[in-house]
């Protein structure tokens, strides 16, 4: 395959809290983008940063002009995106590009990409990481498939990814194989943040400053990190987190295939699965702890928390 410039075209499907501001980067880098989006007005906004709308699934692929077609998937996993590719794949020809960049599940990769294979598209699955941050300071992204597709797909992946922000996994299926344990460990980070704001909180001194301890910890701590600065975006809110409901803390799937992959390899896992385990428990609890997991959530990916 050949390109013959930097600048790319591709057809965007899904304009959701990530894939709007995907769509939004690669117009920003004057990438061609053609759009699609079961509701209007994520489309009408990115319209008017530059991006071509379609009326569907059919008409995305009528506005793509060059060869080959690439096509990208920013869909919750399971039934919708499968449902989504079902749709694209009549409308794509031999040598087209599909790429799912949802928290899909490995094997669903795998096999999707051997149903494609037969029919001479390339598959691509990429884990994509960054929360609603990755808007403006670029996201990290591990690609899976072929090696050929993933060097013609670099323009869109370097415009999409912060510096040095991506990279090829290898074989179909390994892209989201790599994400999904990278929200395993995701979890427990998480976790030993809102055990250790739960003992400030409820410990010896009842009159610490949660935002102020999160802010002097984001400067020069060894457990500064991306989630520590949600931490205190956080409390920054709120300082005691009393507006947001402590139960419930969902999963979206990734940290419990992790777990049955190590125990099905006999490797030991225990944080990641203790932390997958902690958000069960939090459906029956109310506690600190729980009501900052749900506070990172909300601050890093804008998931939905319940407030009083």
């Amino acid at each position: 395959m050949k390109k013959d410039s930097e600048n790319m075209e591709i057809g965007f499907i899904g304009l959701g809290k990530m894939g709007k501001n995907m769509v939004l980067r690669l117009l920003k880098n004057n990438h061609r983008v053609a759009v699609w989006n079961r509701s209007s007005g994520p489309m009408e906004e990115v319209a008017s940063k530059g991006a071509i709308t379609s009326t569907s699934i059919e008409n995305i692929l009528e506005q793509l002009e060059n060869t080959p077609k690439i096509v990208w998937i920013m869909l919750p996993a399971g039934e919708i995106t499968e449902n989504m590719i079902n749709k694209v794949t009549p409308h794509l020809s031999n040598g087209d590009i599909l790429i799912d960049g949802g928290n899909a599940n490995f094997h669903d990769s795998i096999r999707r990409n051997k149903e494609l294979e037969k029919k001479g598209i390339s598959f691509m699955d990429i884990g994509v990481s960054g929360g609603l941050i990755g808007a403006t300071k670029g996201y990290c992204m591990m690609i899976g498939g072929d090696k050929k597709t993933y060097e013609y797909l670099k323009p869109l992946l370097e415009s999409l990814c912060i510096n040095e922000g991506f990279a090829y996994m290898g074989q179909s299926g390994s892209g989201h194989y790599v994400k999904m344990v990278h929200n395993a460990i995701e979890y427990g980070v998480m976790q030993a943040i809102a055990e250790g704001f739960e003992l400030l909180a409820e410990g010896r001194f009842n009159d610490l400053d949660l935002k102020n301890i999160a802010h002097v910890w984001n400067h020069g701590s060894i457990i500064s990190s991306f989630l520590m600065q949600m931490a205190e975006q956080a409390f920054d809110k709120d300082s005691t987190l009393k507006h947001i409901e402590p139960c419930c803390v969902k999963d979206s799937g990734e940290g419990h295939w992790a777990a049955l992959e190590a125990m099905e390899y006999s490797v030991p896992f225990t944080v990641n699965t203790y932390a997958l385990h902690a958000r069960y428990a939090s459906r029956d609890e109310n506690s600190m702890a729980y009501r900052t997991l749900n506070a990172l959530r909300n601050e890093f990916g804008g998931h939905p928390i319940k407030t009083k």
